[in-house]
């Protein structure tokens, strides 16, 4: 960046005027010469230099410098600050003009790139506000999100545990309450799994492991991931085809659990949740449709933002708005992709692509 203190202006005049007597230096005593036009030139480079770095007026005072050394040392009668030749009053006035427009055209070229340079600056200080503004909101979503879904499942364990040391319990109702602890157990551990994996996701530390593997298969992985999520939920399974599909299972499994979680947490106890798979394009397809309330219109853009919840939040139980924007993140590592809308005859329907090989299943066998 180029320096406007007055301190600094004065060195630039300084250093400038030593530029130009060492031109008068050099082409009047160590090369003596009498082409004007090579002298103009050089001393015209001087002047340009100076331009760049210096304001106006420096460039303007080294110009002038310039042509009174032109004058006096190396036009005729030297020795003089008078001109015999009219042509050569031409050259003096031309040399001024061009080195005066020269510069102003430098400094206003370096004016122009400092603004460039500020502007950047500024955009770039107003991203980084940005990042900060945004990291902050999602450290007050997640705290929001833990306080939230902490909470009940600490305090059902709590409860749970105090009445399992009570005598007047069943064994029916010891047995009840010892799987609610599993389950909000469990419900624990998802959410500690989910915060690990958007960890994993945002550090980008997400390996690829392909494997050949069967669409059930996949399947069959991601309803074990949230089995007592979907309990009480019947799963429709309609695969198309027996071929097999190279992916990578671990993630894809991964993503399509959240997908069933999303569905079971937004169905009410008891209906059925469809899963579709078919292969297509080069692409395995899988999706997910619940029998919930469906998704807002003004969701659908916002649903696989992290900590987003939507509208029909209320209706839910638990959730921290974390498990499809994880999902999104698995997808795109494996350059895959997810999208949501609602279904026909009521509830949503979220479906995930995954480029893959494929190969018929005798194929592996033989």
């Amino acid at each position: 960046m180029v320096t406007h203190s007055r301190g600094a202006q004065i060195r630039h005049l300084a250093a400038a005027l030593a530029g130009v007597a060492a031109v008068t230096l050099v082409y009047a005593r160590l090369l003596p010469t009498r082409n004007a036009t090579t002298i103009a030139l050089t001393y015209l480079l001087v002047v340009l230099v100076v331009g760049s770095v210096s304001r106006l007026w420096v460039a303007v005072a080294t110009s002038f410098a310039a042509m009174l050394c032109i004058n006096f040392f190396f036009l005729p009668p030297v020795g003089h600050l008078t001109i015999a030749d009219p042509e050569n009053w031409v050259a003096l006035v031309s040399f001024v003009s061009v080195s005066l427009v020269a510069s102003r055209l430098s400094a206003a070229a370096r004016d122009r790139a400092q603004l460039a340079t500020e502007r950047a600056q500024f955009l770039e200080d107003r991203k980084s506000i940005e990042v900060a503004r945004k990291g902050d909101e999602l450290k007050s979503a997640l705290l929001a999100s833990l306080a939230h879904d902490l909470g009940t499942p600490l305090t059902t364990i709590r409860v749970a545990a105090s009445n399992l040391q009570e005598s007047w319990l069943t064994d029916d109702q010891r047995r009840e309450q010892s799987e609610l602890v599993l389950i909000e157990v469990e419900r624990l551990q998802r959410l500690f799994q989910n915060i690990l994996e958007m960890a994993r996701i945002d550090a980008g530390a997400i390996a690829l492991d392909h494997q050949w593997v069967h669409p059930m298969q996949i399947i069959e992985a991601a309803r074990s991931l949230v089995e007592h999520t979907l309990r009480g939920h019947p799963l429709n399974v309609r695969v198309d085809g027996e071929r097999l599909v190279k992916l990578d299972p671990r993630l894809t499994a991964s993503a399509l659990a959240h997908l069933l979680e999303n569905a079971a947490q937004y169905s009410a106890q008891g209906l059925p949740i469809d899963v579709e798979a078919e292969i297509a394009d080069g692409e395995l397809r899988i999706a997910v449709r619940d029998r919930g309330p469906g998704v807002a219109e003004g969701d659908l853009p916002h649903v696989f933002e992290r900590f987003y919840r939507g509208s029909h939040t209320k209706s839910r139980a638990s959730g921290t708005g974390m498990g499809l924007a994880i999902a999104r993140g698995f997808l795109e590592a494996e350059q895959g992709r997810v999208s949501a809308e609602n279904a026909n005859g009521g509830g949503a329907r979220f479906s995930l692509a995954v480029p893959a090989e494929t190969r018929e299943a005798l194929e592996m066998m033989s």
